[in-house]
């Protein structure tokens, strides 16, 4: 039997008990689109979230830099691409992941920080996803020897699971900064984190026209140079 270099779950209700039977276990991973931002641009973050199971209850918290560098005259943005679906599956609801274009969404965010709500779309597994690499797919009753790949770790349509997009002001001081984000799930009671904290550096003067400095000096020096050798032959 030829293995395929997909897999295709079937949302059913089997599917959802052994899912929601696993206690969740997750990390972020938040990553700054440009490391380097000059005062007055956006600082655009994208946000994933890696693991398995289904949390009874969540939030995800971010809380921003010092107000010397976000402009609070204008809001950022969340952006979002996943949602939850209900069907009818034998006269019982059952839930599944949608994402992607048609379901992109826009927010405005708090000044200083914010928390979102992230629906159960995020932690159910890919409907159907390449296998990840360096597993097989066990035959018979055995069933598959890899773990899931859920929604909050893929791109749809171009779109990161999460996106923040929060403006710098023009006045900024230049320096190294962070912004830092904590997902706090429930399961049974047992509250968890996972905490990560997402670096950037508003640029100096200096950092924005250092090299066009060196250029002009470059040519400056070549210049002088010439003017003093054209000197020397016309005293020849």
């Amino acid at each position: 039997m030829e293995l395929s270099d997909e897999y295709v779950i079937d949302y059913n209700e089997k599917l959802l008990v052994t899912l929601k039977a696993k206690e969740p276990c997750y990390s972020i991973i938040a990553r700054s689109r440009k490391y380097n931002i000059s005062p007055g641009n956006r600082i655009e973050i994208d946000i994933y979230i890696t693991g398995l199971g289904i949390p009874d209850n969540n939030k995800l918290y971010a809380v921003f830099s010092s107000p010397d560098v976000i402009d609070n005259s204008i809001m950022g943005t969340l952006k979002s691409c996943i949602k939850l679906g209900l069907d009818k599956l034998k006269d019982k609801d059952t839930i599944f992941p949608l994402s992607g274009n048609k379901y992109f969404e826009t927010h405005e965010l708090d000044t200083n920080g914010t928390t979102i709500h992230l629906n159960k779309g995020y932690f159910l597994p890919v409907p159907k996803s390449a296998k990840p690499v360096g597993s097989e797919e066990k035959l018979g009753s055995e069933g598959q020897d890899f773990m899931e790949v859920i929604m909050a770790e893929k791109q749809f349509d171009g779109y990161d699971p999460i996106s923040l997009s929060l403006p710098t002001l023009k006045t900024a001081k230049s320096g190294d900064y962070e912004i830092y984000f904590t997902l706090t799930y429930e399961y049974q009671n047992v509250i968890k984190q996972a905490s990560h904290k997402t670096q950037f550096h508003i640029t100096s003067w200096w950092d924005r026209n250092q090299a066009k400095v060196v250029i002009a000096s470059a040519i400056v020096a070549v210049a002088a140079f010439v003017l003093l050798a054209l000197t020397y032959v016309n005293s020849l």
